[in-house]
């Protein structure tokens, strides 16, 4: 099952990539596209890229931001515009500061993780990944 990972706003790149890729590709799940966004015009754009390709898209970074730009920010005026019902659901991080966020309709999934390796660990814990593969593998 391919995924795409955009990074937004995010730090250690490099790093939250082989994390990511060590949890993922043994369940099954293969990293597929890997970009960047650095405002949310652009982060829009990549994101309906991505999900005209796949189902699953990862957002790594952009939680530390309280502005305009902040995930939080951009998703709840993008929801507010849309004629879906998609409520955004809190992943709890048990080791860090900043929680992440799943949002999904029918078979497409974002989920918007922080960009350190370990908080990464903590949101993408056994409970998430068992959802993913129940969503995408049916088991």
């Amino acid at each position: 099952m391919k995924c795409d990972v955009i990074f937004y706003l995010a730090k250690k790149t490099a790093l939250c990539q082989k994390k990511l890729g060590e949890m993922l590709t043994v369940r099954g799940y293969e990293l597929n596209t890997i970009t960047a966004a650095t405002s949310p015009q652009s982060l829009g754009m990549q994101l309906t890229d991505d999900l005209n390709c796949v189902n699953l898209v990862f957002i790594v970074g952009g939680l530390r931001d309280n502005d305009i730009r902040g995930i939080s920010n951009v998703f709840s005026k993008a929801l507010a515009n849309s004629s879906t019902d998609i409520i955004p659901k809190r992943l709890k991080n048990e080791v860090g500061l900043f929680d992440g966020y799943i949002l999904r309709s029918g078979k497409q999934t974002i989920i918007c993780i922080p960009d350190t390796p370990k908080e990464i660990e903590s949101v993408l814990n056994e409970s998430l990944l068992n959802y993913l593969d129940r969503v995408y593998f049916g088991d």
